[in-house]
């Protein structure tokens, strides 16, 4: 590898890491350890369930399929991230302009950016290859050659989700340059794209699930969906032509995407510049406000500056609208049967705040409201204004963004649904509850522990301390009911009520220690 994009590769990984915080004292070094543990127990949590669903395959008698199935499901997961990640990661790197100071070309900045989405593409892909071959390995009674096979194949099957992401993300930038909001457009962009992949996946996925033979129905689930999965079988020596094909195609075209891509980089990241300076640079007049209000408004002026930011905090948000739209549009029952969801409308009533409830949770600014600041934090220390203030303008752009999909979720079930008074209480005292409990909670983490000297944005609303925690944890306070209602171990309403009860003492407490956290 050239010593240049090594050089490249490593500080660009380390900085976005920040493994260096593991071996310093003080704040930093906790909320690292913090962070690690985190992230290790949802990476050990992603493991055993791939087992256990390798394991399932294997006692279903379809243990020549775990290989294919985990490279596909892996594979379709990759393809997701990649969509996310990669304007973030290639496109949308703010260290563009340092870099290109220096005496090297645009083509090592472009490898080095493909190298490090390769390398957590390729941790994702370790969740799923490595359980895969420890169950089929010792069933099979495999020769070296083809755990050899297995191990090539599983270091290159990112290539292709990487290609994907990094051409539409490319697409989505090119297209949404023609816009005057670019990132609000590249979102919108985005999203389409999510959508109609997961529309894509979750139908293929119903019609396979429609035949009656297991092995059939596998089978034509991970082809269809993932067509290179077609040349993955590791069943005998007449599949070792299609493996080496699947390998010569991900080389080839990771061998023309660096050459195209690098071809048109430095073009539209001067473009992307040249489009926000011009943004930047219109004068508005300066009217008084209340300070709360400006300071909010400053909120989600700083929420559309960044795709990234907007992406993150938004896709939730976007699933309630589009799904509870669909309510409104078609009725649940219609939907129910075209996704083939295996829930009764009584079912549906019950859960549904629940549901509401989880996709609040993925949409949660506040996790890095304070961080985006940046080296701006100065401004936000010295006006003339209480912490309060600030404190209660971040959490209101939460709460602005939550109560868009909470409105039209309750719109939806209670015209569609048409609930009970009691199932009507609960589908708005829970997600109130949760979105409460999740923004305060976020807040107060990204106030005590703070990062303001980013380069890029992506490691803030994607991979920060804050970040993490607070969706491990909502995750946690979300199952937990989940689990006592699927066991049926209480009476929903009891669960409901307790939960309830729990969030807001929580919130209540996470808004108190934030205001006594001190900025300075």
């Amino acid at each position: 590898m050239n010593q240049k994009i090594w050089i490249l590769f490593k500080n660009d990984l380390w900085s976005s890491l920040h493994i260096n915080h593991l071996f310093r004292s003080g704040k930093q070094n906790n909320v690292a350890k913090l962070t690690a543990i985190v992230v290790l127990l949802m990476g050990i949590l992603l493991l055993v369930y791939n087992a256990i669903t390798a394991q399932s395959l294997a006692n279903l008698g379809e243990a020549a399929l775990i290989p294919t199935y985990m490279l596909s499901v892996s594979s379709i997961m990759m393809i997701f991230l990649s969509l996310l990640r990669a304007n973030g990661t290639i496109f949308g790197n703010s260290d563009f302009e340092q870099l290109s100071t220096y005496p090297i070309s645009e083509k090592e900045i472009f490898i080095s950016k493909l190298l490090h989405l390769y390398f957590f593409n390729l941790l994702i892909s370790f969740l799923f290859t490595i359980p895969a071959l420890l169950v089929w390995a010792p069933l099979a009674a495999l020769s070296p050659i083809w755990i050899i096979l297995f191990c090539m194949v599983s270091l290159i099957t990112p290539v292709i989700p990487i290609c994907v992401g990094v051409i539409f993300g490319g697409f989505v930038y090119r297209l949404a340059a023609y816009f005057q909001h670019m990132n609000l457009i590249a979102v919108l962009f985005s999203f389409i794209l999510l959508g109609l992949f997961s529309y894509f996946v979750i139908t293929h996925s119903n019609q396979s699930a429609q035949m009656q033979d297991m092995h059939t129905m596998l089978y034509s689930q991970i082809t269809t969906i993932y067509l290179p999965s077609v040349l993955l079988q590791f069943h005998n020596s007449q599949h070792i032509l299609p493996i080496f094909t699947f390998l010569f195609i991900s080389c080839f075209l990771l061998v023309a995407l660096i050459h195209i891509g690098s071809k048109y980089y430095r073009n539209l990241h001067l473009l992307l510049i040249a489009l926000t300076s011009k943004t930047n640079a219109k004068q508005q007049s300066i009217k008084q406000r209340n300070v709360r209000f400006a300071i909010w408004q400053k909120e989600f002026s700083t929420l559309f500056s960044s795709y990234n930011y907007l992406l993150n905090s938004t896709l939730g948000i976007v699933v309630l609208i589009f799904f509870n739209t669909a309510i409104l549009l078609f009725g649940m029952e219609k939907l129910t049967s075209a996704l083939s969801l295996p829930f009764s409308i009584e079912t549906i009533k019950n859960g549904y705040p629940m549901f509401i409830a989880a996709m609040l949770l993925l949409s949660n600014p506040s996790t890095a409201a304070l961080s985006m600041e940046g080296n701006k934090i100065w401004i936000l220390k010295t006006l003339p204004m209480k912490q309060k203030h600030v404190i209660q303008a971040k959490l209101a752009c939460t709460f602005s963004l939550h109560f868009i999909g909470f409105f039209i979720s309750i719109l939806a079930f209670s015209i569609r649904l048409s609930p009970n008074v009691e199932q009507m209480i609960w589908a708005v005292i829970i997600p109130l509850s949760y979105s409460a409990f999740i923004s305060t909670f976020g807040l107060m983490l990204n106030f005590s522990y703070p990062y303001f000297s980013w380069k890029n944005d992506m490691y803030i609303v994607k991979q920060s301390p804050p970040v993490l925690i607070s969706a491990f944890t909502g995750m946690a306070m979300l199952l937990s009911p989940f689990v006592l209602i699927l066991f049926d171990i209480l009476p929903i309403s009891v669960i409901y009520l307790a939960n309830s009860i729990i969030l807001i003492v929580l919130s209540i407490g996470c808004y108190q220690r934030t205001c006594s956290i001190k900025l300075v």
